[in-house]
């Protein structure tokens, strides 16, 4: 599974506090299935939730929500999407000491495994999700500034490499 890597990797990136300390983002794998068609092919699809944790969170919520959603965007997009299934994203947040958040998000993930065989040896390739960019109106996300109450709170942009 790769999109839970891509997650990780997005999160790092934008918000500082998961460079410093990486061991607040705990990623967990719930209710998992492989479903396959049972033809003659070897193809699958993972069907799994991501558990995102994130302990002692010292920015608003919004500060993690943006780069999530933005993920999701990317990544399954059809949870914003589809109607039946906008509500699929849950969360809990455990608001400590007025200091800092414990907050838990459930993300419904699919992935595809496209398997082939070849002179006898099978390779199995996960499968990109549809470009976004066909399908919505949606673009990528580069630079946010997450405001409360006008006070600008956080902002991140994509470094230029």
């Amino acid at each position: 599974m790769i999109k839970p890597d891509r997650l990780r990797a997005v999160l790092t990136q934008t918000i500082d506090i998961f460079q410093a300390n990486p061991e607040k983002l705990i990623l967990q794998y719930d209710k998992g299935k492989i479903k396959s068609k049972g033809s003659q092919s070897h193809s699958f699809e993972y069907h799994y939730d991501l558990e995102l944790i994130v302990v002692d969170f010292p920015y608003h919520p919004d500060v993690l929500f943006v780069p999530v959603l933005n993920f999701v965007r990317n990544e399954q997009w059809e949870l914003l999407q589809n109607p039946e299934l906008q509500d699929k994203i849950e969360f809990e947040i455990d608001h400590n000491n007025h200091e800092s958040y414990d907050i838990y998000i459930r993300l419904p993930l699919t992935e595809r495994v496209i398997v082939k065989e070849q002179d006898g040896h099978l390779t199995a390739t996960h499968a990109d999700e549809p470009n976004l960019a066909d399908v919505s109106p949606f673009t990528r996300l580069t630079e946010y500034e997450v405001y409360l109450k006008d006070e600008l709170i956080y902002q991140w942009a994509e470094p230029n490499e």
